[in-house]
């Protein structure tokens, strides 16, 4: 599965990559001036100074660019730890099948962020458990494929969720998180969201039925 790691990995090694090309073009710049009307590379003392100086300073930065973003991962970690033990909490206390967080959740355009829902089997035998999504699109709710982008029509906003959509058993009175990554919509708004959790016989999801349903809303600014 996914992690908040690994959403800020990305923007890390972008990061990383931008500060190299910034000290290369100033090495290259250094050098250029120092070729001759006969193509000849002559580095002076200085330029070589420079070099250096220019590898030392890209050395503290990565460590800082690097320490920034491990403070980031393990803050975010530990905010998706709570917020997991607040779900786990909210269906051990309760009878609620479907447990989700928070009613609303407001992001920048396209970012992407991390959430769980936690599901319990309040049947009297073991079961299999599955969610989907669905966003409000007009008069209806539109079904997310998981991984794949997906358009409005009332809107042309672009929407997209990942989760595990595969059936997981579930023994009686027992409990379960499912992570799913939400790409907020690229076009500003407030998008109604549907969990649906559906019931099954087996992993294939034979006799299927609904089993509960949490809504939320999406606030892009």
């Amino acid at each position: 599965m996914f992690s908040a790691i690994e959403v800020h990995d990305s923007k890390r090694d972008a990061c990383y990559k931008l500060m190299i090309e910034v000290i290369k073009e100033m090495v290259y710049s250094k050098f250029k001036k120092k070729f001759n009307k006969k193509a000849s590379l002559n580095l002076s003392i200085e330029a070589i100074v420079i070099v250096v100086i220019a590898f030392v300073v890209l050395g503290l930065a990565l460590g800082f660019v690097k320490g920034q973003f491990e403070q980031i991962t393990d803050t975010s970690s530990s905010v998706q730890d709570q917020i997991q033990q607040q779900i786990m909490d909210d269906l051990r206390r309760s009878n609620n099948k479907l447990s989700f967080p928070s009613d609303e959740l407001t992001l920048e355009l396209k970012d992407e962020e991390v959430q769980a829902v936690g599901i319990k089997n309040t049947d009297d035998q073991s079961k299999f458990f599955a969610v989907t999504f669905h966003v409000k699109d007009g008069i209806d709710f539109a079904d997310f494929i998981s991984g794949e982008k997906m358009s409005l029509a009332t809107s042309a906003a672009d929407v997209k969720i990942f989760w595990d959509n595969d059936y997981r058993e579930i023994s009686a009175g027992d409990t379960d998180i499912i992570k799913f990554s939400l790409t907020a919509p690229d076009k500003q708004g407030t998008y109604l969201y549907k969990i649906v959790l559906w019931e099954a016989e087996d992993s294939r999801g034979a006799g299927v039925t609904e089993y509960a349903t949490a809504n939320f809303f999406v606030k892009t600014s």
